[in-house]
């Protein structure tokens, strides 16, 4: 499966219930179980991911989340031995709101 259910099932992050099941059932139509197995649970594992607004939701926070956290890695984490250190609250917030606002960008 595509790391991004969206993508996968080619729906805008902001499409509703009703677009991503009509949208869903097309592709499902053209890629029925019995015939393209792997591309049908490609398809139904993003339909889960992405299927209700709940879902759409934590998502969306875990794809920001995991974009600032691998930022502060590589502020802080990756840097060599002699400017390593524990990031502060402030470089941890400013990390986080960056991410949020980049997939505000989006």
């Amino acid at each position: 499966m595509s790391e991004d259910p969206f993508a996968e099932l080619g729906v805008d992050e902001n499409a509703d219930d009703e677009v991503i099941k009509r949208r869903y059932l097309m592709l499902v139509r053209a890629h029925p179980p019995d015939r393209d197995p792997e591309r049908f649970q490609a398809l139904r594992s993003a339909y889960d991911a992405i299927s209700g607004r709940r879902e759409r939701i934590a998502r969306t926070l875990l794809q920001t989340n995991g974009a600032a956290l691998l930022r502060l890695k590589l502020h802080c984490l990756a840097a060599p031995d002699a400017e390593r250190h524990r990031p502060s609250q402030a470089t941890v917030t400013a990390l986080l709101l960056d991410g949020l606002q980049q997939q505000a960008g989006h």
